[in-house]
């Protein structure tokens, strides 16, 4: 069995890419498990009037974003076996610990449209995925 991990953010405009690359390879249907994987943003704030607002307070393990059923409707359909996890902390950390845990074969993050200075650098996520990463990594450009 081939195991894949996909880090799913909630920003993908067109999430249903991924699903598409997932879907393009040979007989994905009997040979594929998939892990999605979505991770709230830790963060602290800090206001004058309002105080402290912490990430924690917020997170919720339930609350998957929209573009998490697109991805898991999609591969469902295609006959492919999905597992969803949410997790709270460092978004490149959580995908690199989650693949190692998973000993997964691929990790499969998204990437977006960038401008010609941005085109020479990736997001901090995404390069910090692909200098982290101790198997392959596949980018699917998702807006």
């Amino acid at each position: 069995m081939y195991h894949m991990l996909i880090g799913v953010d909630s920003e993908m405009t067109e999430p249903s890419r991924v699903t598409e690359a997932v879907a393009s390879i040979p007989e994905a249907e009997r040979n594929i498990e998939v892990t999605l994987l979505n991770v709230f943003k830790q963060f602290e704030v800090t206001g004058a009037e309002s105080g402290t607002v912490d990430s924690d307070q917020m997170y919720d393990d339930d609350s998957f974003p929209e573009t998490v059923d697109v991805i898991r409707d999609g591969l469902d359909a295609e006959g492919i076996k999905t597992t969803a996890i949410r997790r709270h902390g460092d978004v490149a950390e959580e995908i690199l610990a989650r693949g190692a845990y998973e000993d997964v074969n691929l990790i499969i993050i998204g990437g977006r449209k960038r401008s010609p200075v941005g085109k020479a650098l990736f997001g901090s996520v995404t390069q910090a995925v692909l200098l982290g990463a101790n198997r392959p990594v596949m980018v699917v450009r998702t807006g």
